[in-house]
């Protein structure tokens, strides 16, 4: 596996540049709706060191600076401040990978440029030619210079009097003879560029990169140096500048990351802020003197424990979101003692922020953990429009203007970052599918993929989003039996695993959901029924939805129900959550398809002495029952279980409670049940044995709870009920303590020896529920710990009954229960030799609206939640989305189930291309070697299903590991998994695995070790290995086939099949990768 980086030649990239947008209108991934065309009367123009700025934003020094196609992706998206990566002498240095963590707050191992120092003075040449042609390319004529490149170096004096270094900074001063080489080229290929002139000074100003530890009087005396060589210089500061006491109280303490633990030695060895201030007035007064600009570059990254071992080392270097308080509040520190000292600033910038920066005097923002992130380069173009749009509603002509209170606006940013949610430690749950990551097929929605019935959220989402509620409802029904229900009630495990998330907030998907089920229509085609009759005991969510999938695909269905009314669990949701008509909605669904409901039919046999009758039985009994406390008095007046009091509330009874409720438990039955009492005019505490954040209850559901006025008791167990005269009049508590973790992942409580007692008018207990159903005494199947035993199809030991749902599972969630359903309905069917409807095939999009999604993926939207009502009373809480609001959050879905593409944008190498393909299904033949000839014995099916394909180009990969990260598959690596593609196809030879080279006609690759080769030939394909030669025609079927070799085994040519297709993929939309 290789470990560096191979440069393309300045010829490559033209021709990758002129390919990719003469077929696709994109260039190294970007697309033409997020290029970046400057407006000369934009009020961002500005000039610094002396030269035009159209806009002040840019790519930090860093893995966005470094090759000619990050500079130029940068400049596509609106960045034309370029702070080149830093390079020192040192260029040789062995960097041990993964080097990237950006899974929230950015972490990233200390290191300079990969190159050596004459690449990188190549690579900024060729990137400075291909800046000023690109407006004449795009056809931009109104467009002029506006780009300043500005060159980084470090890290101590005696390596920059260095002859190489010395020959680098001349070179940047004076890049004529590699300027002149390219403009020859670009004549060459393109005529019309043959008066294209090009500065040949690429940089006037320079940033002076500091390691952590950097002494003191080395800093001067770089600095000084650079001054007097007529640089205009920026020195980068350390956020360690405020003392370990500041630096520790605003991340640890008040911005809530605990788990960050900044060493000593980060401090020691850093510079003093007393010594900063000096060497700041040093320097500002010599470049007063030479006539050059002097500033500060707020700040460098921040050395901290390596606390989750991902990357290599002891230590990492923290960046993103919470370097940000740290940076602004240094700023404002700075800004006392040197008001008008100019700053450029980078530390958590992004979108939300920028324009609050400007606003506070910066003369440049660069971007680099941001970029790192989904959205990727296209994040500059946010942050590029957010500026110009704060400005223009401000009415301000220039960035001076847009800064005149910068003072005060520099205090108000530095006090709000202190207290602002966004900036505080939230945990981080990526989006990720448990699906492995494929060498093909690899878009999946994380939301449909961590939802038990798989739902096509961004189906509905897209449906919505225009305006088709009725086409929304439609999609939802394919696999949800429940939308109304699941509209208000369902977890949503699906939001908690929005790609949004990453970029802002993720879409509200159960408001969507609901939204769909209030505002569409759709009448599901009902299906005769034939012969066969199953019976499904129980109405809850699990049984309905058998009913449902059932009757759908023509089974005469009959659902036993021992209740007066259906919907199990649902039916004692509160109103205030579920209302009555959204399961009432649900359940006349089910009842249209022709199902029967036997009410006040509870089942009192086993359940299969309902097979003479019934050709299958579903048991979906649920866990009706309150699990006791096991205490003494649990029978007194005024002790009621959770479900049985809900239940008492559901059907309209009074019920007494008193002004002092406790309740006991820490999930949502307890949530539910605390929050209905204080609807009946309690004072309700929640009594639980562990501490909030490790309740099984929604967080949202506690949040509700509080804000309602309701109070949580932590670590407190109960051991006694305080019983008179049969009434309750309070509850024994023991004290406990968080030990060490139990099987769940969570602390177990550890009893203390304080106990104490609490006063109560009423307990509710909400610690469980159980089974106790009496058909199960008499049964053959298998009961362990209240729960039946099933295999993976839901069939139990006792032929023709299947179960699921929570007598499966336990109490799980109602969309798990439905997915239960479904799945015993489905074996069941196949028992029968019924067939199931297949899934529906995938969507297919334009590139123009891709370059939509990806529009929309850049940029961070307000999220449209649903509002909610400040009574406390039994009407809804949650406020359904107007029409409009709905249309609007759906349009903030990103169609993850159509583009992915999260590992090209965070690749800031551009090393992972998204490849178009014709979707392909076919047969291919295997072979087996008979002594010296060869037999075709079968053939296998093989399909290439999407018709977006990615391919890694390892001449352009540095291994940081940053793809991983973002993959929406758990374990996903596509820097080795997906195509690796090689320019030269003398890397094939040196690879072992999964190794590709491609041209015209003909694609070679390594499988197994083994080199395989096809080519298109007059009537189909060639494909030919050490062991056999086959001709083929255009549908892969083999016309004449030979032994070369003997082999062991089968050979098949599936993986020929799937290249074939990403071959002709290749030339169609992605010439510009083959050779």
């Amino acid at each position: 596996m290789r470990d560096y980086m191979r440069p393309l030649t300045f010829e490559e990239h033209l021709d990758w540049i002129l390919g990719e947008y003469g077929t696709r209108r994109s260039i190294y991934g970007i697309p033409e709706a997020m290029f970046y065309r400057p407006d000369p009367s934009s009020p961002m123009v500005s000039r610094l060191f002396g030269d035009s700025l159209h806009t002040p934003i840019g790519p930090a020094a860093g893995p966005h600076t470094q090759l000619v196609q990050n500079i130029l992706s940068a400049w596509l998206c609106g960045a034309r401040y370029m702070e080149l990566k830093t390079v020192q002498i040192m260029d040789e240095l062995v960097i041990e990978r993964p080097c990237i963590d950006m899974e929230d707050e950015g972490y990233n191992v200390e290191w300079s440029q990969e190159l050596k120092l004459e690449r990188s003075a190549a690579e900024y040449a060729r990137a400075w030619v291909l800046v000023h042609a690109m407006p004449r390319l795009l056809g931009w004529d109104d467009v002029t210079e506006g780009t300043i490149f500005n060159m980084s170096v470090g890290y101590n004096m005696e390596g920059i009097l260095t002859p190489r270094m010395q020959q680098f900074m001349a070179s940047m001063e004076d890049a004529s003879d590699e300027i002149g080489r390219c403009l020859e080229v670009l004549a060459d290929r393109l005529p019309e560029m043959e008066d294209l002139t090009v500065p040949s000074r690429i940089s006037a100003g320079c940033t002076l990169s500091t390691m952590h530890g950097c002494p003191p009087d080395e800093i001067e005396k770089i600095a000084s140096y650079l001054i007097n060589r007529g640089l205009h210089v920026f020195v980068k500061l350390n956020p360690t500048l405020l003392g370990a006491e500041t630096v520790r109280s605003i991340l640890n303490d008040k911005l809530g990351f605990k788990r960050l633990h900044v060493p000593d030695s980060a401090f020691e060895h850093d510079l003093k802020y007393p010594q900063a201030v000096e060497i700041l007035r040093n320097l500002s007064d010599l470049a007063r003197r030479k006539g050059v600009t002097f500033g500060v570059k707020l700040t460098n990254t921040l050395a901290m424990e390596n606390w989750k071992g991902r990357m290599p080392g002891g230590e990492m270097y923290m960046s993103g979101r919470p370097l940000f308080p740290l940076a602004v509040n240094l700023f404002n520190k700075i800004r006392s003692d040197f008001p008008d000292l100019p700053v450029s600033f980078s530390a958590g910038a992004d979108q939300e922020n920028v324009a609050r920066l400007f606003a506070c005097g910066v003369k440049t923002v660069t971007i680099a953990s941001e970029l790192l992130k989904p959205g990727g380069y296209g994040r500059l173009l946010s942050c590029v429009n957010s500026l110009e749009r704060a400005m223009r509603e401000r009415g301000c002509s220039s960035l001076e203007e847009f800064a005149k209170d910068g003072a005060m606006a520099l205090k108000d940013l530095a006090a709000d970052s202190l207290t602002n949610p966004r900036y505080r430690y939230v945990p981080v749950t990526p989006p990720k599918s448990p699906t492995p990551l494929g060498m093909f097929d690899c878009v999946e929605a994380p939301c449909s993929a961590a939802c038990p019935v798989n739902q096509e959220v961004p189906l509905y989402a897209r449906r919505i989003a225009k305006g088709d509620f009725d086409g929304a409802l439609e999609a939802v029904l394919r696999r949800n039996p429940m939308p109304g229900v699941t509209g208000h009630v369902c977890p949503h495990g699906c939001q908690d695993r929005c790609t949004r998330s990453q970029i802002d907030e993720p879409v509200a998907i159960r408001a969507l959901k609901r939204a769909a089920e209030r505002y569409g229509s759709f009448e599901p085609t009902r299906v005769e029924p034939g012969d066969i009759k199953v019976a499904v005991i129980g109405a809850g969510p699990s049984g309905l939805a058998a009913a449902r999938e059932l009757a759908q695909v023509g089974f005469k269905v009959t659902v036993m129900e021992a209740k007066d009314r259906p919907g199990g669990m649902m039916s004692l949701a509160p109103s205030f959550r579920l209302p009555a008509d959204a399961l009432a909605g649900d359940v006349e669904r089910v009842q249209a398809l022709g199902v029967q409901f036997l009410f006040n039919h509870p089942v009192t046999q086993s359940p299969e002495s309902l097979l003479g009758e019934y050709g299958a039985v579903y048991v979906a009994t649920g866990f009706p029952v309150d699990s006791p406390l096991g205490l003494e008095g649990e029978g007194a007046k005024g002790v009621f279980g959770a479900l049985g009091f809900l239940d008492s509330v559901a059907r309209g009874e009074r019920v007494d409670l008193g002004d002092r409720v406790l309740v006991v438990g820490g999930g949502n039955t307890a949530m539910d049940a605390a929050r209905t009492a204080m609807r009946l005019g309690a004072s309700v505490k929640v009594v639980y044995r562990r501490t909030r954040d490790q309740m099984p209850a929604e967080p949202e559901e506690v949040e509700a709870f509080l804000s309602e006025g309701g109070t949580i008791l932590e670590l407190a167990s109960p051991e006694g009920l305080v019983v008179s005269d049969g009434t309750v009049k309070g509850l024994v508590c023991r004290r406990n303590r968080l030990g060490d973790p139990g099987p769940d992942g969570r602390p177990r409580p550890v009893p203390t020896d304080e106990t104490f007692t609490l006063e109560a008018d009423s307990v509710i207990a909400a610690i469980g529920q159980a089974q106790a159903n009496v058909i199960f005494d008499a049964s053959a199947l298998r009961i362990e710990g209240g729960k039946v035993r099933v295999f993976d199809n839901l069939s139990t030991q006792v032929p023709g009954v299947y179960a699921g749902g929570d007598l499966v599972r336990g109490p799980k969630t109602v969309i798990a229960a439905c997915a239960d359903g479904i799945s015993a309905a489905r074996s069941i069917a196949r028992a029968f030799g019924v067939q199931v409807p297949c899934q529906e095939v995938p969507e297919s999009l334009t590139e123009e609206e891709i370059g939509q999604i990806k529009l929309r993926r850049i940029a961070k939207v307000p999220s449209a939640r649903e509002p909610r009502r400040t009574q406390r009373d039994f009407d809804l809480f949650e406020l359904p989305l107007s029409r409009e609001e709905a249309v609007e959050e759906a349009k903030r879905c990103l169609s993850c189930d159509v583009v992915c593409d999260k590992c090209v944008d965070v690749c800031p190498n551009r090393a992972n291309v998204s490849v178009l393909v014709t979707p392909g299904a076919g047969l291919a033949p295997a072979f087996r070697c008979d002594g010296d000839r060869v037999a075709w014995v079968r053939s296998v099916p093989v399909q290439v299903r999407q018709d977006r394909q990615i391919v890694h180009v390892e001449d352009l990969c540095n291994r940081c590991g940053n793809c991983e990260t973002f993959c929406v598959h758990q374990d996903g690596k596509p820097f080795e998994q997906k195509p690796r593609l090689f320019f030269c196809e003398e890397g094939v030879v040196r690879e072992e695995e999964n190794a590709l080279w491609a041209a015209e006609g003909e694609v070679v690759w390594k499988q197994g070790g083994i080199r395989c080769s096809l080519v298109r030939s007059a009537y189909g394909w060639i494909y030919e290995d050490p062991f056999i030669r086959v001709e083929l025609t255009g549908s892969f079927r083999p016309v004449t086939f030979e032994a070369k070799g003997h082999f062991q085994g089968e050979r098949s040519l599936e993986m020929a099949f799937q290249m074939k297709v990403l071959l002709e993929g290749m030339e169609e939309s992605a010439p510009f990768l083959l050779a």
